[in-house]
Order: C-alpha cells, then structure tokens, then sequence
C-alpha cells in the first residue's frame, strides 16, 4: 500500500557493525514492460548524469532517456538518500537474502553492488534520513528507540559511529513529509510539514517557519536555494527558497491534483537547471531549465516511450 508520508506520517516526537554483501553479476539492464510502483526516494549519486530511484523492489535508473533496472540486489530501500560517493539508504533486504532485516544504516559506493552496513544492522528502519551531498553529515528521524537512541532527530558526522540528538526547538508541527540538508553546509537543514516549511542553521537544535508556508509534502536544498512542493487551493504549487533570506517565490509547476502530491524532489547538481519530481500516483516529471518545461518521463508508473 502506497503511503502518503504528509498525512500518515509521525504525530509526535519523544522523538556497529562493518562488512558488505556483494554480487558479482550485478548490472543494470533496460526496463523493459516494467511497472513503477512504491518509490522510496530518488537522486543522483556518484556525481553523475544518472537519475536513481529507490523502489520497494531495488534500484532503478534514467540515463539518456532510458530506464535501466538493477538484475538483482532488489532491496527494499528506505530513506534514499543519494551523495557525492554514492547513496545511503535503510529498509529490508530482498526475499531470499543473507542480510539481515532491518538493513539499519547503509551505504553503497558503487550503484548498489554492494552495501557497506554503517549502524544498527538488523535492529533499524529508517525511514526518514536525510545526508549533506558534499557534506556527508547524516540525519535521521528515529520513530523507535533502539540499542543507542532514543526516538526523536538525530545527527552523525562520522556515518554511524557516533550520534547527536537535536533539540528540535521552535519546530511545533506534527507531521512531516521529509528531511533535507544543504549539500555543503553540515549545520543547515529543512524539515517539510503540514504546516510549512521550517528550517534550522544549528544542526536542527532550532527551527524558524518560513513565512507563507503552508502545508508542505516535500523539500530539497541546492548550495543557494530550496525547492519545496505546498497543497493549495486544490492544486499542487511548486516554491523557490531562497536560502539567504528565506524568501519564497512561486516556481513552473505541472498541472497536478491535490489528490496527487509531490512526495520526492531532487536536482543534479551538476547542472543547476535540472530537477525531478516524483508524485503520489508515481509519476514522474523532470527539467533541465529550471522549470520552463517539464517532461514526463513516468505516468502513474509506465514508463513513457
């Protein structure tokens, strides 16, 4: 069942081991009559001209307008969260594996051959992280406590080896779509929610809400700016944040439905034109013009010809 993170998601906050699992086959092949269904996150890893998707049944990829998909390693990846080396992630391991379930905290430096087992492996789903581009800071939102933390937000500047809580001061909403980190700078961080956008220059000890927020089901941060998703007047509207003086300004949206919420953004940031939005019913829109047009390159999960 698809879940709809901005209304079904946390209604309150109280809120190591190493070793990889590899397989030496593993390659992406053209997707072929493949249906898209239960996406659980997106972005560009590795520095490349590579758009991945995280599914509830491994990883895909759009690379010169065609869809690739993984042979095997079909995870079910939470908390995709793609960086300059690679990607982070949580979730269960597929049928049949030798990994444990949970995964707890993983990363991958090479397109999903292998996972190198960060933090509370067989102990956590994450399902809400989120990791500076550059940076490599780590965020998670920890629903359950387990061996070392107790429920609440979470920091780590070392991936898993040690934890900080944030005191989440002046963030009074309680529910939230996701977590996003300036790619460089480790301190700042947004949290969208169903009211508004809030965001923090200390390591999430303290939150500030954007004016003229409203209610919010998804965020990402560029080293300048933010581009974040509102429900408005029946209509979904896309905003630009300005990062120097959190001042928003409406950006060029596809015609979506209320019913049919942006639940995932992310930018190449490497070509500062472009982005991918990936809606509630799995379609999935991309520019390369900072807005002026937008393909759709997945409709309600069949990949465009």
């Amino acid at each position: 069942m698809k879940r709809l993170r901005l209304v079904s998601l946390i209604t309150s906050f109280g809120i190591i081991a190493s070793g990889c699992s590899q397989d030496t086959k593993y390659t992406f092949t053209e997707a072929k009559n493949t249906t898209i269904d239960h996406i659980h996150g997106i972005g560009y890893p590795n520095n490349k001209e590579e758009l991945f998707i995280a599914t509830h049944d491994g990883l895909m990829k759009y690379k010169d307008s065609t869809w690739y998909e993984a042979n095997s390693q079909k995870h079910d990846y939470m908390g995709f969260q793609s960086y300059k080396d690679g990607f982070y992630s949580s979730g269960h391991p597929e049928e049949g594996s030798d990994l444990e379930n949970p995964l707890g905290l993983v990363k991958s430096t090479d397109g999903g051959k292998s996972l190198d087992k960060l933090a509370f492996y067989g102990e956590t789903d994450f399902h809400y992280l989120a990791a500076g581009y550059q940076s490599k800071v780590i965020y998670a939102l920890n629903q359950e406590p387990n061996s070392k933390l107790d429920t609440g937000l979470y920091r780590t500047m070392d991936e898993g080896k040690n934890w900080e809580k944030s005191d989440m001061k002046g963030f009074d909403s309680t529910s939230i779509g996701n977590i996003a980190v300036h790619p460089s700078n480790k301190e700042m961080l947004a949290i969208s929610s169903k009211d508004g956008v809030f965001v923090s220059q200390d390591s999430g000890d303290s939150f500030k809400k954007v004016d003229n927020t409203k209610a919010t089901t998804s965020i990402y941060l560029t080293e300048k700016k933010g581009l974040f998703a509102s429900i408005e007047e029946g209509k979904i509207q896309l905003y630009e944040l300005k990062l120097n003086s959190n001042q928003i300004q409406p950006y060029p949206t596809p015609d979506l439905s209320q019913n049919n919420p942006i639940m995932y953004i992310s930018s190449n940031l490497t070509h500062s034109g472009e982005w991918t939005i990936v809606t509630y019913d799995n379609d999935i829109y991309t520019t390369t013009d900072n807005g002026g047009t937008w393909d759709e390159i997945v409709d309600e999960g069949k990949i465009m010809k």
